[in-house]
């Protein structure tokens, strides 16, 4: 059993502060953190116009420095579990607000954001945060997800990171089905969604 295969086993039973403290030592090991494929993100972005921006997982806001020079974007917000991260951020954008508390998406979401990201992130989540996760969601037109991740399921025993999340594509689909998103771009690794509710305004509009 490897340091991430403890961290696994002991998830569920860490406090958020402890969480906080191992990402944080994880940083001091890793800095460099910025994984994401651009090309997808810009075809998620170009959705909406001046849209206000919630990232989970900015880490040192690379993804949000390079998409703010590049779009007309309103605000982007984000989510980040690593307080060392924060404090070493990148991203300078007057329009980017940097990450202040990372709560397991159990407080109501006040950011009244036009798309949500997640490149790479939503793999270090439990199944049970996941879910979470796409509650907290909606409301929010547009969701990108990236992430590394099988149609059926992953088993990450003895993977050197902290992957998590066990549910495949196929069972991620499902639940943002429940609530309430369809599934407008399907790429291998790679996800983005539009609300119902969105979706018939666009119809009606029409």
């Amino acid at each position: 059993m490897n340091e991430f295969d403890k961290w696994r086993e002991r998830y569920d039973t860490m406090t958020i502060d402890e969480q906080i403290t191992y990402h944080n030592e994880l940083e001091a090991r890793y800095p460099e953190q910025n994984h994401y494929n651009y090309d997808n993100v810009k075809e998620a972005l170009l959705l909406c116009n001046n849209a206000v921006v919630l990232e989970f997982g900015t880490w040192k806001g690379d993804l949000a420095k390079q998409a703010l020079q590049d779009f007309n974007l309103s605000g982007w917000y984000g989510i980040e579990i690593c307080e060392a991260a924060i404090r070493s951020t990148k991203c300078k954008e007057v329009n980017y607000i940097k990450p202040t508390k990372f709560d397991w998406f159990t407080d109501k979401r006040t950011i009244k954001a036009d798309i949500i990201i997640a490149t790479h992130f939503i793999e270090h989540l439990s199944n049970d945060h996941f879910e979470q996760l796409a509650k907290y969601c909606k409301g929010v037109k547009y969701i990108h997800f990236e992430s590394p991740l099988t149609d059926e399921g992953n088993n990450w025993v003895g993977y050197e990171g902290t992957h998590k999340l066990t549910i495949g594509w196929d069972k991620i689909n499902e639940i943002m089905k429940q609530n309430e998103y369809s599934l407008i771009i399907d790429k291998p690794e790679s996800k983005t969604y539009i609300s119902y509710e969105y979706s018939r305004n666009i119809i009606n509009a029409k």
